[in-house]
């Protein structure tokens, strides 16, 4: 607890207008970080970087005694939350802007309150989401006002932007989890979330995604992101089978920081 009260103590910001806050949650820890929005040289600042064990039990409590540790987090900064959690489900807008729609979507596949499912909408396509029961009404309550997003989504947007003639594989890997979003042409054909143990859990998904969705090894990219050992290992198991696989670029801005790519990606924009 005294860490915590310390590296709040430690952070003066004179205009809250001038910086980005970006909250991210997941079930197994919660961080937040600060990016100056009018001077890029600005350092990054990390408010703070808390883990726990997996337990759905207390993961709401978790969060709301980070929140009450840090009541920073709570003044009028431009402010994302990034949701980080397995439980989506994707489906083309027009269904996710109808609550009542969204909701019975979401509950064919997750058994959660209708209360409990966020929902990100986008041009095209939209995500529903669950973390942790409570949890939506605790960020409506306490941090009202803030944009929410699904950790999957922050990422489609990103790499949506970015042009490429080859389908490509972004595979995001977490400690326990590991990210997969297939694009064509930009449109977004996948996007999962799955566990993982070995290394070789994360190759023989790539493989079956490739397989299932009919993607040519000799023309097919997989972009990798995240642990280091974990990835450093797949570049090379992978590239003996599929002909282009490299490192996804990161900000450069936080590139030498260990933040969830997600997170990265909401301060950068």
């Amino acid at each position: 607890m005294q860490e915590r009260l310390s590296t709040y103590r430690g952070v003066r910001i004179d205009d809250t207008a001038e910086w980005r806050l970006v909250i991210h949650i997941s079930d197994c820890g919660m961080s937040a970080y600060l990016k100056n929005l009018e001077n890029p040289l600005e350092q990054l600042i990390t408010l703070f970087d808390e883990e726990w064990p997996r337990d759905e039990k207390s993961l709401l409590s978790h969060i709301e005694q980070m929140v009450y540790d840090h009541p920073q987090i709570m003044d009028d900064f431009s402010t994302e939350i990034v949701i980080c959690t397995p439980r989506t489900v994707w489906a083309p807008a027009e269904i996710c802007m109808d609550e009542d729609l969204s909701v019975a979507s979401f509950r064919r596949v997750f058994d959660v309150d209708d209360e409990d499912v966020m929902v990100d909408v986008g041009a095209r396509v939209g995500v529903m989401y669950s973390l942790v029961p409570g949890l939506s009404a605790f960020l409506r309550r306490t941090l009202s006002g803030v944009r929410i997003s699904s950790h999957q989504n922050v990422m489609f947007r990103r790499f949506s932007s970015r042009g490429g003639e080859l389908p490509c594989l972004f595979v995001n890997i977490r400690k326990g989890e590991a990210d997969y979003i297939l694009l064509d042409d930009r449109k977004l054909q996948l996007a999962v979330t799955h566990p993982w143990h070995d290394p070789m859990d994360i190759a023989y998904t790539v493989f079956n995604i490739m397989d299932v969705y009919s993607l040519p090894k000799d023309a097919t990219q997989v972009s990798l992101s995240g642990e280091r050992e974990p990835k450093q290992f797949l570049l090379k198991q992978l590239r003996e089978q599929v002909a282009y696989v490299m490192l996804t670029m990161v900000p450069t801005a936080v590139a030498d920081q260990e933040i969830p790519l997600a997170a990265a990606f909401a301060l950068t924009k």
